[in-house]
């Protein structure tokens, strides 16, 4: 407990001295005030700024006088068309030179322009909780996340570590990662190749690989909501801690739901997996995270989530749904 504990802590520090990138764009406003940081998006009402020390800022198109960007915008829309890959400033008028399309100026007021995927990106998320009295507990929940792309190839890596303790007996204690190589067919659809494993000591599923493939789609909304969903089977070998091992075929689908919620600093999010055996539908898995991530200073950030996990089957004396709320920092790149 105490190793896993100082690894998430070093984790944290070595993310903090690594992950920063300088920004070399500035914002104006018409109060004068000048912020250093990089484009990301712009919406029907909003201008959506990553500041080198606020992070994230939705700032109203009114309130904007002039910018410079270095990013590369992946689509920018305007009464006249869509373009692609355009470099974005803003004087009197937004001035848009693009790998197709745009090069004319554009008024701010209309034109939207689609947040980029950043090459690497990524949060580490950590929660620790003890409790002394009649009993004595502790909680450790640490997650990281991490994307990279590669040309038309997204990786995607997730890792999982949760542990619980009481009078000193381990009484909960989960593994997972998992590995997917996302081929991007555009900007909305894209096929997929994944590679999991969990490891449940308390749960009817002992040990669990898995290997799947399937199709996704993902877009976003004016208002910054974004969504990704995906849709595929997956090959499961499953260890069950008193009857041994079997081989499933089984559907998945998954849904990623993020939304910085417009003129706030709250991010808004749903994520949840569901697996079902082909030859048993009522034979299933689900996984959810819900709830609201809160920029603190830089690139750290507070969440409160709610965690729901369900077996449909699961093993004697042991319950069908496992649910937390959990209170965590992180810290995003």
């Amino acid at each position: 407990m105490r190793f896993l504990t100082a690894l998430a802590a070093r984790a944290l520090i070595f993310l903090s001295f690594t992950s920063q990138v300088a920004m070399a764009g500035t914002i104006t406003l018409n109060n004068g005030d000048v912020i250093h940081g990089e484009l990301q998006a712009v919406d029907k009402k909003q201008v959506i700024w990553k500041s080198d020390n606020l992070g994230k800022l939705s700032i109203p198109k009114e309130k904007v006088a002039h910018f410079t960007s270095t990013a590369v915008i992946p689509e920018v829309r305007t009464p006249d068309g869509i373009a692609h890959n355009c470099a974005l400033n803003l004087e009197e008028s937004v001035k848009a030179s693009c790998a197709d399309g745009l090069v004319e100026t554009q008024p701010l007021a209309t034109l939207v322009a689609i947040e980029p995927p950043p090459a690497f990106s990524g949060d580490s998320r950590l929660s620790f909780n003890r409790k002394d009295g009649n009993t004595d507990s502790s909680d450790l929940n640490f997650i990281v996340n991490a994307q990279w792309l590669q040309d038309q190839f997204r990786h995607q890596v997730e890792l999982l570590a949760e542990s619980e303790t009481s009078d000193g007996d381990v009484v909960d204690e989960r593994y997972e990662g998992n590995y997917q190589l996302n081929y991007d067919f555009n900007q909305r659809w894209f096929s997929y190749t994944r590679l999991g494993y969990e490891k449940d000591r308390f749960n009817a599923i002992d040990e669990q690989y898995e290997l799947g493939a399937g199709f996704g789609q993902r877009f976003n909304l004016d208002n910054q909501m974004n969504f990704d969903m995906q849709l595929g089977a997956a090959y499961l070998i499953s260890h069950h801690p008193e009857d041994g091992s079997d081989n499933d075929l089984a559907g998945r689908w998954g849904f990623k739901m993020n939304w910085p919620v417009p003129g706030s600093r709250l991010t808004l999010f749903h994520h949840h997996e569901l697996l079902w055996a082909m030859d048993d539908v009522n034979n299933n898995q689900t996984e959810s995270s819900t709830g609201v991530k809160l920029p603190l200073m830089g690139n750290l950030f507070s969440e409160l989530r709610y965690d729901y996990d369900y077996v449909s089957e699961p093993s004697d004396e042991q319950k069908h749904a496992d649910e937390e709320w959990v209170i965590a920092i992180g810290y995003e790149w």
